[in-house]
């Protein structure tokens, strides 16, 4: 009988020495699938985040490029006066001028639309700063607004000799320019003697209605010293005019610089503020097309 007790008993420790090696086992392993499954969640919600802030980014531009081709060029439109449009419009118009004068200013927007910080972010190398934007194009001899982000995560398992794997996204938008179709029709009204007059420049494209369209006319303030601390109206600081500084300037001189320009000026003429706006009757405008802001 008592053979038989022992014989129990060292079958019922067989059994619980078996369970634990099992468990010894397949634990390692179910932690190992519940990493790597929290893992890959990370690495999608890592990429909802900047595919939602390259997206944003676009659509602003987007919208915006509708009042950009009322320009010139990028460099007309950064010194002209934005304050009628509306905040988002406004900003979206900064945004886009900047990066078609340099396109590195497209990191720094979409960072600014980020809603979470990731400039520590364990999966990214190199944090934030390890995102390229090599080849991007923003209204690059057509429409478009291209924006692709390159950037490498971090594998927690060496896989096959790897550690890091490189990752790509991009947005293509096409820019809001519109259509505008000419008429098929004229009105020629008997009782208007006198022919309107339009408003254009010399190097524009388009024609005003308005004398005081703020394509033209542009709100100039005089400053005494160097602006070190003045910020225009988005925010951003003043650098020197390429154009009218020589250096050496006086620190305590006159200057000059509009609301919503980048560049304080030594000469109130300067080209790059300047506009020289001619009266003209609207038949003579040849192929101009009427400005978006005031000829409607």
């Amino acid at each position: 009988m008592k053979l038989m007790l022992n014989i129990n008993h060292l079958k019922a420790k067989g059994i619980k020495a078996s369970l634990t090696v099992e468990a010894s086992m397949v634990l390692p392993l179910f932690l190992f699938f519940f990493i790597c499954i929290l893992y890959l969640i990370q690495i999608i919600t890592l990429q909802e985040v900047l595919q939602e802030a390259i997206t944003e980014t676009g659509l602003s531009m987007a919208k915006a490029t509708y009042f950009y081709s009322d320009f010139q060029d990028a460099t007309d439109a950064k010194s002209s006066d934005a304050s009628m449009l509306e905040e988002g419009i406004e900003m979206g118009l900064e945004e886009l001028t900047d990066a078609i004068i340099n396109n590195l200013v497209l990191k720094y927007t979409v960072a600014s639309r980020l809603n979470i910080d990731i400039s520590n972010n364990l999966l990214l190398v190199g944090g934030y700063d390890g995102i390229r934007f090599e080849g991007s194009k923003v209204l690059e001899g057509n429409d478009d607004i291209d924006i692709i982000i390159r950037y490498r995560i971090r594998i927690p398992i060496r896989i096959l000799g790897l550690r890091e794997m490189d990752m790509i996204q991009r947005v293509r938008v096409r820019g809001w320019k519109g259509h505008q179709l000419s008429p098929l029709y004229t009105i020629v009204e008997e009782d208007d003697k006198e022919e309107r007059i339009v408003y254009i420049t010399e190097s524009g494209t388009v024609y005003h209605l308005k004398s005081t369209c703020s394509h033209i006319n542009i709100s100039i303030e005089t400053i005494i010293g160097k602006p070190t601390w003045q910020r225009n109206r988005n925010g951003g600081i003043y650098y020197p005019c390429e154009a009218c500084f020589r250096g050496n300037e006086p620190e305590h001189g006159t200057y000059y610089i509009t609301p919503y320009g980048d560049r304080y000026h030594r000469l109130k003429d300067c080209s790059k503020i300047k506009r020289t706006v001619k009266e003209v009757p609207l038949s003579q405008v040849n192929d101009r097309a009427p400005c978006k802001r005031c000829g409607n």
